[in-house]
C-alpha cells in the first residue's frame, strides 16, 4: 500500500502516514528514521503528550515501540510517572492524625 504524496511537504513528512487531530502526534512508518528539524518536533509532540497520556497511548499513536518512547522521554530529562494505577489517598481528619 503506498501513500501519496505531494512535492510541497518536506521530505520527513512525506512519510508520515496520519495525524492524531487531538494530540497532534504523527504516525511514524515503521522503519523510519526521524533526523533534523522534524525529530526535534516529534520529541516536542511526545513530551507535551506524556503530560495527560501514558507511554503505551502515544506507542500507539505514533507507531513507535514502548521502550523508543521511554528513551526519548527519559533522555529529554522528563520525571517519568510511577508505573501502574496510583490509587488516591485519603485525605480525611481521621487518617491525618
Amino acid at each position: 500500500m503506498s501513500i501519496a504524496t505531494t512535492a510541497s511537504q518536506p521530505p520527513d513528512e512525506q512519510t508520515a502516514s496520519s495525524t492524531s487531530a487531538d494530540s497532534g502526534l504523527r504516525r511514524i512508518e515503521k522503519g523510519r528514521r526521524l533526523t533534523g528539524e522534524s525529530a526535534k518536533r516529534f520529541t516536542v509532540d511526545v513530551i507535551k503528550a506524556y503530560e495527560t497520556k501514558s507511554i503505551r497511548s502515544i506507542c500507539a499513536e505514533t507507531g513507535r515501540s514502548y521502550g523508543a518512547i521511554h528513551r526519548l522521554l527519559t533522555a529529554n530529562g522528563v520525571t517519568m510517572r510511577p508505573k501502574g494505577y496510583q490509587r488516591k489517598t485519603s485525605t480525611s481528619p481521621a487518617d491525618a492524625s
